[in-house]
C-alpha cells in the first residue's frame, strides 16, 4: 500500500511504498521519477550533508533514469553516488538541450503536438539545478528553434521534431 511521503531528493510531496522482504522503500515522485531508497537512515544523513547543487544532480539522476525506461536506481549511501553526480554536473549546454528535445518528443505521439513543459516540475531533465537553470535551457532550445512557446504549451518545430526523432532512435 502507497502513503504519502516527502521525497527525500527534492523535498516536495512523494509516495512511499513498503517492498516486501527488502530494507528501504520505493519512491514516486513527480519530480524525481522512481527511485527505491536502501538505507535510508544511512543515505538521508549523509544525502543532508551535500551541498544542494550536488543533491539536485541525484535527482537528475533519478528522472533521466524514469524517462529513459531503466529500472529504478537504488540509492544507498550517498557516497557511492559521487561519480554520477560528477557526470551530470559536466553536462554541455548542448546536452541538456537535446535531453529536453527528446523529452519532448517522448510526450509528442505526432509533429504538431502541444507538450507541456514545467520548469517547477521539470527541471531535472535538463541536469539543471532548479527551475531558473531548467528556463534557460527552454529559451536556449527556443532560441536556436528547435521548440516554440504557444499560448497552450509548447510544440517541437519541424527541426526540434526531427532532432527529437533521432535522439529517440539512438536510445
Amino acid at each position: 500500500m502507497n502513503e504519502q511521503a516527502i521525497c527525500i531528493l527534492c523535498e516536495k510531496n512523494a509516495e512511499k511504498a513498503h517492498i516486501p522482504d527488502k530494507v528501504g522503500y520505493f519512491i514516486k515522485c513527480d519530480i524525481c521519477g522512481e527511485y527505491f531508497l536502501a538505507s535510508p537512515e544511512i543515505f538521508e544523513s549523509s544525502y543532508k550533508a551535500m551541498p544542494r547543487e550536488k543533491r539536485t544532480m541525484i535527482s537528475s539522476y533519478t528522472r533521466d533514469c524514469f524517462e529513459h525506461g531503466k529500472e529504478p536506481p537504488q540509492l544507498e549511501d550517498a557516497g557511492y553516488l559521487t561519480g554520477m553526480i560528477t557526470e551530470y554536473e559536466n553536462k554541455t549546454l548542448d546536452d541538456k538541450v537535446n535531453n529536453l528535445i527528446l523529452f519532448a518528443r517522448k510526450k509528442s505521439a505526432r509533429s504538431g503536438d502541444r507538450v507541456y513543459l514545467e520548469a517547477e516540475k521539470d527541471y531535472p531533465i535538463t541536469y539543471s539545478p532548479g527551475p531558473e537553470g531548467f528556463a534557460e535551457v527552454l529559451n536556449s532550445a527556443i532560441e536556436h528553434g528547435l521548440i516554440e512557446s504557444l499560448e497552450t504549451g509548447f510544440e517541437l518545430t519541424e527541426q526540434g521534431w526531427t532532432m527529437g526523432t533521432e535522439l529517440l532512435e539512438r536510445e
